[in-house]
């Protein structure tokens, strides 16, 4: 009989650890860090918010020196006035793009964190996908987005990556990190 009750504790713990892992809710590993408007370019310091990207995002030190060498950032307290007049918006808080055969990051002071870094350093990074391999990617995220949990909690959060699959690569970066799928991670270059 004291085999049969503990047999029967024993399936009953089981199913209350289930239902317990079940009902763990998950939860963004990267949240959104809201803008510091007390930072200033003669107050921040780009290289300590590289190295928080580095760390918090596990960069691998095989590939750090590719992104302090190979990008081009540049911190402002404003958009200088060509930026603007070449159609970025005055609230954008960073950007990246490819001129003169290397690749750019602008950032306003304010933004200056490790969570619009990765997401711009995203972009970078997909830049130097193949168009087969963005197509690939494309496809499996697009799959994911309706059964990921973790991709699926970020556009219940933030829908900015579901504008387009170039933004839904950086966010999914951004916000998830290593917490994003296995099969996604082939389309990060240099970040993993």
């Amino acid at each position: 009989m004291s085999r049969l009750l503990s047999r029967i504790l024993a399936t009953f713990l089981a199913m209350v650890k289930r239902l317990f892992r079940q009902q763990t809710p998950i939860t963004l590993p990267h949240p959104e860090e809201p803008a510091n408007n007390s930072q200033t370019v003669s107050n921040t310091a780009l290289p300590s918010v590289l190295q928080g990207w580095f760390d918090g995002w596990q960069v691998p030190v095989e590939h750090r020196a590719f992104w302090v060498e190979a990008i081009d950032v540049r911190v402002y307290d404003t958009w200088p006035a060509e930026m603007l007049a070449g159609g970025l918006g005055g609230n954008t808080p960073a950007a990246s793009w490819e001129a003169d055969g290397k690749r750019h990051l602008a950032i306003l002071a304010a933004w200056l964190n490790p969570g619009v870094i990765a997401h711009e350093q995203a972009h970078n990074s997909y830049a130097l996908l193949t168009e087969a391999a963005k197509a690939a990617f494309s496809s499996e995220y697009n799959r994911l987005k309706s059964t990921d949990p973790y991709i699926q909690l970020l556009y219940s959060i933030n829908t900015y990556g579901l504008s387009s699959d170039v933004e839904g690569h950086a966010e999914v970066y951004r916000y998830l990190g290593e917490k994003m799928p296995e099969i996604l991670k082939r389309y990060y270059p240099k970040l993993f």
